[in-house]
């Protein structure tokens, strides 16, 4: 009797890492149009913010105002991101996985750029929605380094493995997002936006991999 021989793995489609590109991209584009160019949008983003935060203003005193400020320091800082960037990249040739270190560093750059472009080029309307002001802060630059440092992490992960990010990332882009909401500097909107921008660059890198390694195996 004859053994049945096994058949190989298939390997992970680029088009469903472009198609979760695209959808990240079509979400930034959605989560825009609602909560920044809409009247309503603005009114829900301006409830959901901590009251004493609202317009930009918070009691430079308090402990939640103490706590968010240290947090956004940590993320924010240029020398933590130095450092972060020398740890991946140290990971990676330990690893010899070092193109994927430098997809992440790419990630995280490109994420920060990103948020701090679309953040100089979008305008926000004046509506006359009371609490709330016209100057855009969408998205979120010290959530888009968060999400981009969560997400250079996750390539640096084999594939099989980067499963076990999706708690602690969601973990640390949440802590972020309400940071920068109790200091006064961002919206809900911002958050969520700068993490679909980073999620965009991380699903292009995906994608990029896959089609290098599909023809890398086809040459084989």
């Amino acid at each position: 009797m004859t053994t049945p021989l096994k058949q190989p793995l298939s390997r992970p489609s680029w088009w469903g890492a472009l198609c979760g590109a695209i959808g990240c991209a079509v979400g930034v584009a959605l989560i825009c149009v609602a909560f920044v160019r809409t009247p309503l949008g603005q009114h829900v983003d301006d409830a959901l913010m901590p009251e004493a935060a609202r317009g930009g203003y918070y009691a430079g005193t308090s402990d939640a105002y103490q706590a968010a400020r240290s947090v956004l320091r940590l993320v924010g800082n240029p020398v933590h991101i130095a450092i972060f960037v020398a740890v991946l990249v140290v990971a990676g040739l330990l690893a010899r996985r070092v193109v994927a270190a430098v997809a992440g560093v790419g990630v995280l750059f490109g994420s920060i750029g990103a948020a701090r472009v679309l953040k100089a080029e979008i305008v926000r309307p004046d509506f006359d929605v009371i609490g709330t002001s016209a100057h855009n802060s969408f998205p979120s630059g010290h959530v888009a380094a968060a999400a981009g440092m969560v997400f250079a992490v996750a390539l640096l992960i084999r594939a099989g493995h980067r499963r076990w990010m999706l708690l602690p990332g969601v973990i640390v882009c949440a802590v972020v997002t309400v940071a920068t909401m109790v200091a006064g500097w961002h919206r809900l909107s911002d958050g969520l936006g700068a993490v679909l921008v980073a999620g965009t660059l991380y699903f292009v890198a995906v994608a990029v991999d896959r089609v290098i390694n599909q023809d890398l195996a086809d040459l084989r």
